[in-house]
């Protein structure tokens, strides 16, 4: 059994400057050390889940055409910095300042601005420098009537550590970290489109809805997961096994309980670093609005003892968001494996 570390704080900045694109793989293939510049003119522009990517036409130093790549970060991420499925298309000429892939005969690129030929410059969305995801706070905050809603989680990497670097954060058991040691990005559920399971959406800064009723309460994400929480029932009896598993709710006084079992196996189905999940994973989460009702706290208990040693448990915070569009792209199985072709 293995002891929590204590995390210092150039640890956790770490965290932050290679998780940006860890909602689907990781960092780790671009050298975030060089910067690339790159003139060219816009072929394709994939504005759909799991990552928004542009493609553009530039000349080599042999003045031959090629083709580069450039990823960037999910629809809903995008949107936040001002981006829509609109803001280029085919034929756009522009400059991009990137990242390059560490193995230099791929032309793919992970992109931190472009700027069009009429001076507008895109800025796309980074967790670089220990900044972190931008904040989802409002100057004057909006007051919740109800859990009912479109909510943000707040960033809170402390607890984000874990699901991005279990085998240094969490208990493993042998099998655990055998699962870790022989994960590869190729294994990834998420190449052929399959969703990212809770609770690991709920801990990553993206827009969350809920929409509460008597009977069925459906939770949204914008990674694209959908789960239905059956306010009704009192078992998970003869309930199929699925990614997001099969979940029953009720309230203490103005606290809602959910219960999910009935998981389906999943290859990084508890850390985004490889560390699978079993059928019997179990996950207990509570929410409740703050006192000022401008928040929502959250809480999880997490249990699998066929890879976790110990329960995994955490806090969140997500603030009221109303005002902000869900942004829900479908994942498109043809960017979901691009970064494997290139």
């Amino acid at each position: 059994m293995r002891s929590m570390p204590k995390w210092t704080g150039s640890a956790i900045t770490l965290l932050l400057i290679t998780a940006p694109v860890a909602a689907h793989h990781s960092a780790a293939i671009y050298d975030q050390d060089r910067d690339l510049s790159l003139q060219g003119v816009v072929t394709k522009f994939r504005w759909a889940n799991p990552h928004v990517y542009i493609q553009v036409e530039t000349k080599n130093d042999a003045g031959e055409n090629v083709e580069w790549i450039i990823e960037t970060q999910t629809p809903a991420g995008m949107s936040r910095e001002g981006w829509s499925s609109r803001s280029l298309v085919p034929g756009d000429k522009v400059t991009i300042a990137a990242n390059p892939a560490r193995n230099p005969d791929r032309r793919m690129a992970l992109g931190h601005t472009v700027l069009k030929e009429d001076g507008t410059v895109l800025e796309i969305p980074q967790l670089r420098g220990g900044r972190g995801p931008a904040p989802v706070d409002l100057p004057t905050p909006i007051v919740a009537d109800s859990l009912s809603g479109r909510w943000a989680t707040r960033w809170n990497p402390e607890v984000a550590l874990g699901f991005l670097r279990a085998r240094t954060s969490w208990s493993l058991t042998d099998k655990g970290i055998a699962a870790m040691d022989s994960y590869d990005s190729s294994m990834n559920p998420g190449n052929d489109c399959v969703p990212e399971p809770v609770p690991y959406v709920m801990i990553w800064p993206t827009g969350k809805s809920l929409e509460i009723g008597e009977e069925l309460t459906v939770i949204r994400d914008e990674l694209g997961g959908e789960r239905r929480i059956y306010m009704n029932a009192d078992s998970h009896e003869g309930a199929v096994n699925t990614v997001q598993g099969h979940s029953i709710g009720w309230w203490e006084d103005d606290v809602l309980v959910l219960d999910t079992t009935h998981f389906a196996n999943h290859r990084r189905g508890l850390s985004v670093g490889g560390l699978a999940s079993s059928r019997h994973k179990h996950l207990i989460e509570r929410f409740a609005l703050g006192p000022n009702r401008t928040t929502m706290h959250y809480t999880f208990r997490l249990e699998d003892p066929e890879y976790l040693a110990e329960p995994v448990t955490g806090k969140l915070e997500l603030v009221y968001r109303p005002d902000l569009p869900f942004v829900n792209e479908p994942c498109d199985l043809e960017s979901a494996r691009l970064y494997l072709e290139q």
